[in-house]
């Protein structure tokens, strides 16, 4: 078996504030790394199967080799290269192909692994007709499949946008229209997915449906708060658990009726007619009578974290993974959290470690360019003006933070003094226009990884030093 462990580094994530922070900063760098490698896709899946006398194990079921003929690995998302690769050496020659689509280009280095994977690009956040072409690709080289085949589906984040084929009668424009403005308005992933699966072949269990009457084993590392199985790539293997009301309701939330598509609203309008019109709801059925298993999680790497965390010295703890809300508020309440423990040395005593993971939002009022760990970043700028000790860190696992090539930043005491006083630089300006990526760009505290090789949500790491 080749090596394939992520060779994520602590140096990937320096930057001019972290380095000037001596210890807490180089602390922070092997925290994160840590959190990234407990995260690895390709570790994760070697911990999932396994291939031993005649048996496939999968999670917890087995499969012996009488009861299948030929195995099929389809992938759809960030980190299915490296899940793909696992899968191809654990089970080797068994397989008859491996298809995948992912976004970075450097991933087309492993086009031909083992013989046998298949790399396609796609387009993320917003999918693209590479998107769609690549998902065709996959589609069209699967054969007719019967009971005896076996096909392992390896699922992760941005697989909604890279894996995508819309439905008839809805153009690529009109999906791309529709994923722009709940980006905008500031939709989390649940309410994109949603509608996304209301208008799409392959989401909500359409790719089960696919792949029927073939034995289905879904590998899944999760990017979707609470590890929502449905959510995670708008769940293309998995019982949809919502309908086209819900849908429905979040275009109404955002008061977006009058700036979608026509296309769309007429095709969740009939939609909502058949549900209506069927008095017998369909039920899971025969497509989805498949092993799904979460192989990682955002949990995973705050664990990690936690733990790498104490090793160094800090009193850590998770103060949560299912953090959320607009920016601005979520700024609001990590700053209070900080009072709170340089004052009172509360929730845990100094030197302190605070993790906390999940995925916020940012509503799209300006012109600027960032994504929600740079805004979250920003917004933390005057709240940690002039306190010492103090190093804020929001980041995005991925390494991609919104249409950015950043993966976060980095805040301390004295990040408010140079962009204000040495650069002149307004932060409330930079705020109001959106553009956190320039703000922190300039004052050397924009952190760039490149893809980390995972996906598993957004990372916060807060050290408080014991003289804070």
């Amino acid at each position: 078996m080749t090596n394939n462990r992520n060779q994520f580094t602590p140096d990937f994530i320096k930057n001019e504030v972290i380095e000037r922070n001596g210890k807490i900063g180089q602390d922070a760098c092997e925290i994160i790394a840590s959190a990234i490698q407990a995260a690895d896709p390709y570790q994760c899946v070697i911990n999932t199967i396994s291939n031993d006398s005649g048996v496939i194990r999968i999670g917890k079921c087995e499969i012996s080799e009488s009861e299948y003929d030929r195995i099929f690995v389809i992938g759809m998302g960030k980190a299915s290269p490296p899940m793909a690769k696992a899968v191809i050496d654990v089970l080797g020659r068994k397989i008859e192909f491996a298809a995948i689509v992912t976004k970075d280009q450097r991933f087309l280095l492993e086009n031909g692994y083992g013989g046998l994977l298949q790399v396609h690009l796609g387009d993320h956040p917003v999918p693209s007709n590479a998107s769609i072409e690549a998902t065709k690709k996959i589609l069209k080289i699967i054969p007719t499949l019967t009971s005896k085949d076996l096909v392992i589906v390896l699922i992760s984040g941005g697989g909604s946008a890279l894996f995508t084929l819309p439905a008839p009668g809805i153009s690529l424009g009109d999906i791309q229209c529709m994923t722009s403005l709940l980006l905008r308005c500031g939709a989390d992933i649940r309410e994109i997915n949603t509608l996304r699966k209301r208008l799409d072949e392959v989401k909500g269990g359409g790719l089960a449906k696919i792949l029927h009457p073939a034995q289905v084993h879904t590998l899944i590392l999760s990017d979707v708060i609470g590890d929502h199985l449905d959510m995670i790539a708008s769940g293309p293997t998995v019982p949809d658990s919502t309908n086209t009301e819900d849908a429905l309701r979040i275009i109404a939330k955002y008061k977006m009726e009058g700036k979608l598509p026509e296309s769309i609203l007429l095709h969740l309008k009939k939609e909502i007619g058949d549900e209506i019109g069927n008095s017998i709801p369909a039920g899971p059925g025969k497509y989805f009578e498949a092993n799904h298993v979460l192989i990682g999680s955002n949990f995973t790497s705050a664990k990690a974290a936690c733990k790498k965390a104490k090793m160094l010295g800090y009193n850590s703890q998770i103060i949560s993974t299912h953090l959320t809300g607009k920016t601005k508020n979520v700024a609001e309440f990590l700053g209070g959290i900080i009072e709170t423990d340089i004052v009172h040395n509360v929730p845990i005593k100094k030197p302190a470690c605070l993790i906390l993971g999940g995925e916020t939002t940012v509503k799209l009022t300006g012109s600027g360019l960032g994504g929600r760990n740079q805004d979250l970043a920003l917004h933390m700028v005057q709240r940690l003006a002039g306190k010492e000790g103090i190093l804020f860190i929001s980041f995005a696992t991925d390494g991609d933070d919104g249409p950015t090539d950043a993966a976060g930043g980095a805040v301390d005491g004295l990040l408010y003094n140079d962009g204000a006083f040495i650069q002149e630089l307004v932060v409330q300006k930079y705020i109001e226009n959106n553009d956190a990526y320039h703000y922190l760009e300039q004052t050397g505290a924009l952190i760039k990884t490149g893809a980390t090789g995972t996906n598993v949500n957004d990372l916060i790491v807060i050290l408080i030093d014991k003289l804070a």
